[in-house]
């Protein structure tokens, strides 16, 4: 549980780090979003970063409770719901937070600059209160 807990926490800090990072760029226009291009790659970068945090905790806790593993990134949200982490209505909520994040990676089709853009602080409210709900599960 100590080793689990603990690798959890590490990575809510990161979270956390990230989160602040996104947000002092989250006060640009959408017009500076899409003609900086390093600010653009910086706020995909921060995202999928914080993402990937949230996945692979999710992932961490689901081995712990001795669960299978989700079925996909969307599902370890839902997964985390069903044994009553994350409220249902929130989970449905910041689930698709993971097909941004695939979007982004693996390039799968053009990436939607408006989507990316209002993502940033509905991103930012929701791994916000994410970091919450896991720092009381863990007793952090």
């Amino acid at each position: 549980m100590g080793d689990t807990f603990q690798v959890i926490q590490e990575k809510l800090v990161r979270m956390l780090e990230h989160i602040n990072e996104l947000k002092q760029l989250s006060s640009c226009t959408y017009e500076e979003y899409v003609h900086d291009i390093k600010l653009k790659y910086a706020i995909e970068r921060l995202l999928q970063l914080i993402v990937d945090l949230a996945l692979d905790i999710n992932n961490m806790i689901l081995a712990y409770l001795k669960r299978p593993p989700a079925s996909d990134y969307f599902n370890s949200f839902i997964d985390l719901s069903e044994i009553g982490i994350l409220d249902v209505d929130f989970a449905v909520k910041i689930a698709p937070a993971s097909g941004l994040r695939n979007r982004l990676v693996h390039q799968y089709e053009k990436i939607d600059d408006k989507i990316v853009y209002n993502s940033v602080k509905m991103a930012i409210e929701d791994f916000s209160k994410y970091v919450d709900i896991i720092s009381r599960y863990i007793g952090v």
